[in-house]
């Protein structure tokens, strides 16, 4: 959720968004656990990013109701707004002040979960099932 920081500078799916800001993110980490002598360093800088790069996917995945429609997935090697043909996650509001606020926004988080806790679930169980692992 760190690339959602950006909302609070008003610059929302901008370069916090962006396959780089992953890679910067991954590096950070690398350098970090690098000077804390993490073992090992390398794979977990990795999942890091991975982890930071899928929320570019959801959100490219979702529904952007905002202006400018889509974000900036390939930042800094591209400055274009993306946006997925596929909308599969639905707009969530930030209006709170219209009555029907709580409503739209939970059944849009209900969407996420069913979406994506059976997902969740299949890579732990595949997690489970493989030597020499354990699932957290």
């Amino acid at each position: 959720m760190a690339a959602d920081l950006d909302l609070l500078v008003g610059a929302h799916s901008g370069p916090t968004h962006g396959l780089g800001a992953a890679l910067i993110v991954g590096a950070v980490t690398w350098l970090f656990l690098r000077r804390a002598q993490w073992r090992p360093a390398w794979r977990t800088s990795c999942a890091v990013a991975a982890a930071y790069a899928s929320h570019t996917l959801l959100d490219w995945l979702g529904t952007d109701s905002s202006p400018p429609i889509g974000i900036m997935a390939l930042w800094p090697f591209s400055h274009r707004y993306y946006e997925s043909p596929w909308h599969v996650f639905m707009a969530i509001s930030r209006r709170y002040w219209l009555p029907e606020f709580w409503t739209f926004n939970i059944h849009a988080l209900g969407r996420e979960l069913v979406i994506l806790v059976p997902l969740a679930v299949m890579v732990l169980m595949i997690r489970r099932r493989e030597p020499g692992t354990t699932a957290a």
